[in-house]
């Protein structure tokens, strides 16, 4: 098998573009600068959690999607938690001592606090109206713990989709929109919001991430490079479909809901795109984009937090008043605010790899017994 469809390159790209959005999305909340008429892309841009999961997904079943096309029996998921373990809780409990600290800092903890830090300590937050919807610490942290629910699941998923991939993908995606439309979308208020994001809205979103890795193997053996060029159209109309759909999203009357509505139709879009862009040619940049895919988990973790803390626990750049500058209408505060939110961002993003995430992660495949890292795939993320 070629490296680079063991590899893809575009699942990098992919990765790259699904947290940026999600981070111009959080940007825009604190900033209101948006694109004039392209400002749906900023209004929805939350909606691109749904594509980091489904990328998760794709690049933990790609290794076995591969010995599923060359028909092996299922290679085995030996050491998958510890190398899970080992690949996100540094750079996540840092987040969460570092958010928790700033937080007893300034205000004095009570009952809330404690529960809000506590369900980010057993990787729970979702389960816990202090951790999720009235997080004081750092509301991000949400996604890592799906997902790890998730990877609780993923031995069991695995080998499930291995042997029956269609009645399986087919089950998940039943599963989701049952549990969309008959358990969530009913509610409202707060029930609603916790009910929102958790690990059954996802069950079709991760099905389809399996099924884009099925794809790209069994595609992918005996390419030639005017074969490769056929995928472009594919990623160029996931891509279309994708924005379609996020235009109506930005829309809707009442947001969560529409991305609820929307999620499935959505994450079908997401794959096609995904898919092409694996599995067509090389894109210029490919170096730009492994560089910030490697930062893109301590970047997603860090950059919300840090966006409201600069804005209203440092005030930089300097405001006065109690009403924000951006709902003053000054545009100069606004561009300035935004550049630094970027930059503050990528920067953090880059010292917490270099400085906690990699050291931390060569200690404890020492100690966990782990001679080497996962088969490792380009773009996995946390």
């Amino acid at each position: 098998m070629n490296q680079r469809y063991l590899r893809p390159a575009g699942a990098d790209l992919f990765r790259v573009l699904a947290v940026g959005m999600v981070g111009a999305f959080h940007f825009w909340q604190q900033s209101w600068v948006g694109l004039p008429g392209l400002d749906f892309l900023a209004r929805s841009g939350g909606a691109w959690v749904d594509g980091m999961i489904l990328l998760s997904a794709f690049c933990l079943y790609l290794p076995y999607a591969h010995a599923w096309a060359q028909r092996s029996p299922f290679p085995g998921c030996r050491g998958f938690w510890r190398r899970r373990a080992v690949r996100i809780l540094p750079s996540y409990y840092a987040a969460v001592l570092v958010s928790a600290a700033v937080q007893a800092a300034a205000h004095r903890p009570d009952r809330d606090f404690w529960l809000d830090v506590g369900s980010h300590l057993f990787l729970i937050p979702t389960l816990v109206p202090q951790g999720y919807v009235h997080c004081r610490t750092n509301g991000a942290l949400w996604t890592v713990g799906v997902l790890v629910l998730f990877y609780l699941l993923f031995l069991l998923l695995a080998r499930a989709f291995y042997a029956w991939p269609l009645p399986v993908l087919a089950g998940l995606c039943a599963a989701q929109e049952l549990y969309a439309r008959c358990r969530v979308l009913p509610m409202q208020g707060v029930e609603y919001s916790m009910r929102f994001n958790q690990l059954p809205a996802f069950f079709g979103v991760i099905g389809l991430g399996f099924a884009a890795a099925q794809a790209v193997a069994l595609l992918a053996p005996g390419q030639t490079r005017r074969r490769e060029w056929a995928f472009v159209p594919v990623a160029l109309a996931g891509l279309a479909g994708a924005l379609w759909v996020l235009r109506r999203i930005a829309y809707w009357q009442d947001g969560p809901h529409g991305q609820l509505v929307w999620r499935l139709p959505l994450a079908v879009c997401f794959a096609v795109c995904l898919i092409g862009l694996c599995l067509g040619p090389r894109l210029p940049g490919a170096g730009l984009w492994a560089a910030l895919s490697a930062i893109s988990y301590n970047f997603y973790i860090w950059h919300q937090w840090l966006a409201v803390r600069i804005k209203y626990d440092l005030r930089i750049p300097p405001w006065q008043g109690e009403t924000p500058p951006n709902q003053l209408g000054q545009t100069g505060w606004m561009y300035t605010y935004l550049v630094l939110i970027w930059a503050a961002a990528l920067v953090t993003a880059w010292l917490a790899t270099r400085f906690i995430e990699k050291p931390a992660a060569r200690r404890l495949r020492v100690l966990a017994g782990l001679e080497s890292a996962a088969p490792k795939v380009a773009g996995v993320p946390a």
